[in-house]
């Protein structure tokens, strides 16, 4: 077995994460690493954090309530309008639990590229 590197290891949670993560409200900007050289520190640092949001009560509950129904289902309720059905107020809820534990102390390695004139600055 050929051990993955910090960024191949990030990269495969974020790809486990991301249907999830955007079904909570975060940008698809910020579900990324930066493609700049990183040291490992930074890397550990960063994997840490998602781990551990990964592994969180409240990502759970995001993941438990969203398989409650096809996604096609979760599609459909979005596109007719339909709304106050139970199962949506609890997506609501998990939701909003999982994006405050986004937002909190998110490493900035999770973001899209700085531009060229913001490096220099």
């Amino acid at each position: 077995m050929i051990a993955k590197t910090s960024n191949e290891t990030i990269v495969s949670l974020l790809v486990e994460m991301r249907t999830l993560l955007l079904v909570a409200g975060v940008p698809e900007k910020q579900i990324r690493i930066r493609t700049s050289k990183s040291h490992i520190e930074t890397l550990s640092k960063a994997f840490n954090w998602l781990h551990d949001l990964y592994l969180s009560p409240e990502f759970a509950e995001l993941k438990s309530v969203w398989a409650l129904l096809p996604e096609k289902t979760w599609r459909r309720y979005d596109l007719f309008e339909i709304e106050g059905l139970r199962e949506q107020e609890l997506l609501k809820i998990a939701k909003k639990k999982v994006l405050r534990l986004w937002k909190t102390k998110r490493p900035v390695i999770f973001n899209k590229d700085k531009k060229k004139n913001e490096k220099k600055k």
